[in-house]
Parts: C-alpha cells; structure tokens; sequence
C-alpha cells in the first residue's frame, strides 16, 4: 500500500515539473480547456464506473486513485499536445491517437499493477475509441475558447 500512495503522489507532482517549460503564454491559452477536459474527463469517470466499464482504487484520503491520474499526467498532457499540435488538426490526431494506443497498449497494464484503475466491461478498443472521442472534444472546446469574444474574457493574447 504504501508503494501505491508514493506512486500516485509521483504521478500527480512530477508531470507539473515539465509546466514551467511550456511557457506563460501557452500555460495560460491552453489552460482553461484542460481544466475542462479534466472535469468532463471526471464526470466520464463517474459514469463509467456506475456501468462498470472500469473500476477505480482507493487513493490518498477522500480523493480515489483516478484523481491523480486526471490533475498529473492527463492535464499536464492535455497542455502540451495541445501547445505542440493546435492548429493542426492531422497532427493532433496522429500524436493523440499514438499517445492513447501506447497507453492503453503498454501502460494500461502498469496502472493496473499500481492498482489506479482497470477495465471491466469495457475492451482496450472500445476504451480508445473514447479516448479518441474526448480527444476531439478537447480539440473542439479550444477552438471555441479562441474565438474572440472567448479570448477577451480569458484576456490571454495569442
């Protein structure tokens, strides 16, 4: 147990160390449609495990162990595909296909071990395929945010 709550707190500081080097102005354009996919990403947690499409472990106190994955690894992600890709549509969807293939293909089983979370009903298909579905949202939700009326009330200039 105690090697599971130093790896979930591993997993949610040390993404945020490479923050810094994404740069102020891209932290700030991108950050609020992280942030959203991080709560549309929660609200897809809830509902998936009512299905039992997955199942989430205990974490550290109130918060289950996919919190840490959301607010590390995926925001942090989330951030710099879209700093790297945006803008590029082609491009974001190879570099976000690739990242959920190798995750769902390699890593998966790795955050099973640490007991984050697992699949249920749910196969590794049918999980990529909403992974590439919250990837399109997430592209979709930042080309809304930079229209202009959403880019005064962000007051982030390109």
């Amino acid at each position: 147990m105690k090697k599971q709550k130093l790896f979930l707190i591993a997993l949610l500081v040390v993404p945020w160390l490479a923050v810094p080097l994404l740069g102020r102005k891209a932290f700030k354009r991108f950050l609020p449609t992280a942030i959203f996919m991080c709560t549309f990403t929660k609200a897809l947690d809830f509902y998936g495990e009512k299905k039992k499409w997955w199942k989430f472990y205990s974490g550290i106190g109130p918060f289950d162990s996919m919190n840490f994955m959301n607010f590390g690894p995926y925001l942090v992600t989330s951030l710099w595909v879209l700093k790297l890709t945006f803008g590029k549509l082609p491009l974001f969807i190879i570099s976000n296909t690739l990242l959920h293939i190798i995750f769902i293909f390699g890593g998966l089983r790795f955050v099973e071990g640490f007991r984050i979370f697992s699949l249920e009903r749910l196969t590794k298909f049918q999980y990529l395929v909403l992974s590439f579905f919250r990837a399109l949202v997430l592209y979709a939700f930042q080309n809304i945010t930079e229209l202009t009326p959403f880019k005064k009330f962000l007051s982030y200039k390109k």
